[in-house]
C-alpha cells in the first residue's frame, strides 16, 4: 500500500487500505454535496439531513471506486498477475499489482475492465433511481452515483497514461510495435499531454475566480503527468534489470549476530565498524530474522545495554529472504513490499550474502552508464 495508509479490510486476500489524504477529499465531497447539491435537488431538506446524505453519498462514491479497483485486481489475478492491495487516496484509488503484463491482451483486459465496471455501476444506479422515484432522498443519491460513475468511467477512458485509457492505448501500441517499451513511451507522451491540458484548464479556472476547482484540476493534472513519468521509469528499470540475478548483485557478506547480542554490542562491534545498516540474525546457523536501523531506533538509548537483538528484530511474522537465482526485480519488489533496507540471500537455507536497495541501484546506475539495456 501507499505510505501513510492504514488497512481497513481484506477482500479475497486483497488488503484494502485508506491513505490519510482520502480524509481530505472525503470531507470536501461531503461538504460540497451537503451545501451545494442536495439542498438544491430536494426542497425542504434540513441541514442535518443534507450532511447525512452528503456523508453517505461520499462513502458510496468511494465504494464505487473500490469496486472499480477490485475489478482490475480480479482480472489481473485471473491473468496470472499478483493482486496485492488497493489503496483509496485523494485522487481515487490505486491497485498494487505485482509484476508486469507479458502480453498486450493481458494489459488490455486488466485496463478496460475498470471503466466498464464504472459504467455498469452507473447504469445500475440509474435503474435504482427509477425504481425508488417515490423516495426523493434515495432517488437523488442514486442519480448522483449514476452520474459520478458514468463520469468516472469516461474520465478513465481518456487515452493518457496512467489512466485506464492510457493503459488501453499502451496495449494497442504495444501490439502494433511489438515493444512494451515503445508502447509505454507512446502512452506516457499522451499522458503528459492530458496532464498538462488539465493543469492549463485548472489555471484558467483560477484566473476566472474559481480557486477550489482550479487548484483541484491543477493538482490532478500534475499527478497524472508525474505518474506517467514514474511509470516510464519503472519500465526502463525493468528493462535494465530484466535478466539480472540476485547472486550477481548481492554483497557476499555472511556475518551474523545471535539473538542474544545486546543492541550496544551490535552497534559497537558490527554496525559502525562494518558501515552496515542491517544485520542477519542467526541461531544455530539458521537465519531467523533481520535487525535494522529502524528496529534499533525504536529502542531508547538508555535501554540498549539491556535490550537483546532478538527482542526487537524483524522477521517474527516470517523471515523474508531471496535466493541467488531469483531475479533482482523480484528482490526489489520484496524490499518495497516490506519496506526493508536489506534482505538475506539464502541458498538451501544457508546464508550466502545480503542484497540491499543500494546494491540494486548501483547495478542500475552502472548499466545506465554503460548503455546496457534490454528492449522490453
Amino acid at each position: 500500500m501507499l505510505r501513510n495508509s492504514f488497512p481497513i479490510a481484506r477482500i479475497a486476500g486483497i488488503e484494502i487500505g485508506v491513505h490519510a489524504s482520502w480524509l481530505i477529499v472525503f470531507g470536501l465531497v461531503t461538504w460540497s454535496l451537503a451545501v451545494g447539491f442536495f439542498p438544491g435537488e430536494i426542497p425542504g431538506l434540513s441541514p442535518l439531513e443534507a450532511w447525512v446524505l452528503g456523508a453517505v453519498s461520499a462513502l458510496l462514491l468511494f465504494g464505487s471506486v473500490l469496486v472499480h479497483e477490485l475489478a482490475h485486481s480480479f482480472v489481473a489475478r485471473a491473468q496470472g498477475l499478483e493482486a496485492r492491495s488497493i489503496t483509496l487516496f485523494i485522487f481515487g484509488g490505486v491497485s498494487n499489482v505485482g509484476g508486469q503484463a507479458r502480453r498486450p491482451l493481458t494489459e488490455f483486459a486488466v485496463a478496460i475492465v475498470g471503466p466498464l465496471t464504472s459504467f455498469a455501476i452507473g447504469a445500475l444506479c440509474w435503474v435504482v433511481s427509477a425504481v425508488v422515484a417515490g423516495e426523493p432522498r434515495l432517488a437523488t443519491v442514486a442519480r448522483y452515483l449514476a452520474l459520478i460513475n458514468l463520469l468516472l468511467g469516461a474520465f478513465n477512458l481518456v487515452p493518457g497514461f496512467p489512466l485506464d485509457g492510457g493503459r488501453v492505448l499502451r496495449a494497442i501500441a504495444w501490439n502494433v510495435t511489438g515493444s512494451m517499451r515503445r508502447g509505454t513511451e507512446i502512452a506516457v507522451a499522451a499522458g503528459h499531454v492530458v496532464g498538462y491540458g488539465i493543469m492549463i484548464l485548472g489555471f484558467l479556472e483560477l484566473f476566472a475566480g474559481e480557486p477550489l476547482s482550479g487548484l483541484w484540476l491543477a493538482a490532478i493534472g500534475w499527478f497524472l503527468s508525474s505518474a506517467a513519468t514514474a511509470s516510464l521509469d519503472q519500465v526502463r528499470f525493468e528493462g535494465l534489470l530484466r535478466d539480472v540475478r540476485v547472486g550477481a548483485v548481492m554483497s557476499a557478506d555472511t556475518t551474523t549476530v545471535s539473538p542474544e547480542t545486546t543492541i550496544v554490542a551490535l552497534i559497537e562491534h558490527y554496525l559502525l565498524p562494518g558501515n552496515r545498516r542491517a544485520m542477519p540474525v542467526a541461531r544455530d546457523g539458521q537465519v531467523v530474522g533481520m535487525i535494522t536501523l529502524g528496529d534499533i531506533q525504536r529502542v531508547p538509548a538508555e535501554r540498549r545495554e539491556q535490550t537483546q537483538v532478538g527482542e526487537v528484530m524483524g522477521g517474527a511474522g516470517g523471515l523474508v529472504a531471496v535466493r541467488p537465482n531469483d531475479r533482482v526485480i523480484e528482490a526489489f519488489e520484496a524490499l518495497g513490499a516490506g519496506d526493508f533496507e536489506q534482505l538475506p540471500v539464502l541458498d538451501d537455507g544457508r546464508l550466502v550474502g545480503v542484497i540491499s536497495r543500494a546494491d540494486i541501484f548501483r547495478q542500475l546506475q552502472l548499466r545506465e552508464a554503460l548503455g546496457v539495456d534490454r528492449e522490453a
